[in-house]
Order: structure tokens, then C-alpha cells, then sequence
């Protein structure tokens, strides 16, 4: 089903964090820290959003400039940027406690920008608390663990449910 949402191979998926409604996966975690070879790779965007209504729904809101209104309520208000910056925070604790702290070690011995990134940049690896770098990964932690101010915010701003009426992920089971 992941496969059909996103339309191609899931890479790196740990597991499923969210359900809509009608029992299809919603959210999924993916794997911070993946081996190709002798080469590390880093992957910072923990929860993915594969609902494709919710994708739609939410790309609609990006393209009308939501993005950028959030941007301006984190410059204008100092407790929504305050709640931002822990959610960050711990978006980036949450996507480090995955991975042993033995691989942590060598990260930061042998890979320090990369363990830098893992351990410090926030919700789908923002380097900037002052940038929103995309509503469906707020979105999907919300779904996860319900305290990220944006996607909260963005969840009220669709108002209406977290699914679609017809269940369409039922045609990905077939």
C-alpha cells in the first residue's frame, strides 16, 4: 500500500505511525541513518506523510501561501516560534534516541556535518527556526504525537476530517 500512496519504492520505512479512518496507513518513520556500502547516508525527514488525500489537501494550502503566512507568525509571535523551536528540538531528539549510540559515536568521529544534521535540525531537517520548509512533514508529526504548533494549525485550516469520505487507499489493497 505504502508503495501505491507514494508511487514508488518506500526506502528506509521502520514502521507505521498513523491510520486514517478507515485503517490505511497514514504516517510512516523512516529509518534516520542508512548503510549503502561503506557510505553513510542520512535521511532527517523522520515521519513521512503517505495519505495521498491528506498530500493533496495540504499541497493545495502550500500553494495559497501557507508557508510563507507561517513564516511570518513565527517573526510576529514570540510564543508560537517558542513552541516551534521545541518542536524541533524534539523532532531532532526523537530521530537521534533511533539510532545506537555506538553509530552516534562514529557519526560524530568520522561524519561530524552529518551527525550535526541528525542531531540538530528540526522537523523534516530545517536548518532555520525562522523557516517553514514544508507543511506535510508538520502535518505527520502532529499526526504522530499531537504538539507540532504548525501542523495543528494546519489540520484546523482544512477543517474537516483527517480522511477522505470513500477510503480510496482500499483500491492499493487489491
Amino acid at each position: 500500500m505504502i508503495k501505491e500512496q507514494l508511487g514508488r519504492e518506500p526506502r528506509g520505512v521502520l514502521g507505521v505511525s498513523s491510520f486514517c479512518k478507515h485503517g490505511h496507513v497514514q504516517v510512516i518513520v523512516n529509518r534516520p541513518l542508512s548503510a549503502s556500502g561503506t557510505e553513510l547516508e542520512i535521511f532527517p525527514t523522520l515521519y513521512w506523510l503517505t495519505c495521498p488525500y491528506l498530500r493533496k489537501e495540504i499541497a493545495l494550502l502550500e500553494g495559497e501561501g501557507l508557508i510563507a503566512e507561517f513564516e511570518e507568525l513565527i517573526k510576529e509571535d514570540s510564543q508560537f516560534a517558542e513552541a516551534l523551536k521545541k518542536n524541533h528540538e524534539d523532532y531532532a531528539k526523537r530521530r537521534l534516541s533511533l539510532i545506537p549510540s555506538e553509530v552516534q559515536g562514529r557519526l560524530k568521529e568520522e561524519y561530524p556535518e552529518r551527525y550535526q544534521v541528525l542531531a540538530e535540525s528540526g522537523v523534516g531537517g530545517i536548518r532555520s527556526p525562522e523557516g517553514v520548509k514544508c507543511l506535510h512533514t508538520h502535518v505527520a508529526d502532529y499526526l504522530v504525537h499531537g504538539e507540532n504548533v504548525i501542523g495543528a494549525k494546519v489540520i484546523e485550516k482544512l477543517n474537516q476530517s483527517l480522511a477522505c469520505v470513500e477510503g480510496q487507499c482500499g483500491e492499493f489493497l487489491g
